[in-house]
């Protein structure tokens, strides 16, 4: 299995290890549904990683990871799906420099070492010098498990934006720099926070877009497969409703449902009662008036 994922033995121990669960290693004869559960047991930890956080409507952000392993190309892509982006992958240096010269990037994600130093700073010139040539400037992010305080130093002064050490916290680092970094009034479309392991809320800001009903339902898809099966949707800010945006609260309620949770509503305002009752939703979907009320009616409904 480790050889199909294209992963070593290290990284196949790093996987374990990130999911918690090394016990697993000693008992032997690893198998795939091992391998998938830890990476499942993975995504859980990325995607509560953090008690709140906004989410930007960023699908035309154009990112690169430059990194050559593949359990951090699938960290870090997991964690961009999460507002909305889904990345370029460069492998090697050659292949970074080679899509740098193609692509005007709105960010660049690059691991110090590829494998050594060296090819990360040689990178990060590259990066540098193409904010120059194109009159773009691309935020330069790098990547690495080094705390080498004069190797950090010298990232900066060649020009990059941010450095984020490879700790425990450094998902949530990362995402909180992406989102805040292109983040405006106009395009946080909701704000994700977690109030427990298998209850979500999100404070919806705008509501009339595909690209933000599209942001939503994968981001709600992302929290069901990881156990995140109760939703709540805060609707304080929420105004003008129609009966299409009903519809999607049904597929969302089908969506709970179907994984043994619940969908509720808070603070609707007479608008979007109005719609949901069109629908013939009123009586299926439940409200509430505060996210305690709401968390309320799932806890009683366990």
């Amino acid at each position: 299995m480790a050889k199909m994922m294209d992963i070593t033995e290290e990284q196949l121990n790093k996987i374990f290890e990130l999911a918690s669960m090394e016990q697993r290693l000693s008992n032997g004869n690893i198998t795939s549904s091992d391998i998938s559960e830890a990476l499942i047991e993975i995504e859980r930890k990325i995607y509560s990683f953090s008690s709140e956080i906004k989410i930007n409507s960023l699908e035309d952000k154009k990112i690169l990871i430059a990194d050559d392993l593949e359990l951090s190309i699938y960290q870090l892509s997991t964690v961009l799906k999460r507002i909305g982006i889904t990345p370029r992958v460069a492998r090697h240096k050659d292949e970074a420099i080679s899509e740098l010269q193609k692509v005007q990037f709105d960010c660049v994600i690059i691991d110090l070492f590829m494998p050594d130093s060296s090819d990360g700073l040689d990178l990060i010139k590259v990066a540098v010098n193409r904010r120059a040539e194109t009159g773009v400037y691309s935020k330069i992010v790098v990547i690495s498990g080094t705390d080498d305080t004069s190797l950090i130093d010298t990232c900066y002064e060649l020009g990059i934006d941010f450095y984020i050490q490879k700790d425990k916290d450094w998902h949530a680092k990362l995402l909180k720099y992406i989102s805040t970094s292109f983040q405006t009034d106009k395009n946080i479309a909701f704000t994700r926070y977690v109030i427990n392991n298998n209850i979500v809320s999100y404070i919806v800001k705008r509501f009339n877009e595909p690209k933000v009903f599209d942001s939503i339902i994968n981001n709600i898809n992302s929290s069901m497969y990881t156990g995140m099966n109760n939703v709540l949707f805060d609707l304080r800010e929420i105004t003008t409703f129609d009966i299409d945006n009903a519809y999607v609260f049904a597929d969302i309620y089908k969506t709970c449902s179907k994984n043994g949770g619940k969908f509720v509503l808070v603070n609707p305002s007479t608008t979007v009662k109005e719609a949901l009752s069109f629908a013939y939703l009123e009586d299926v979907i439940p409200y509430a008036n505060s996210v305690e009320e709401a968390v309320s009616i799932i806890v009683n409904s366990q």
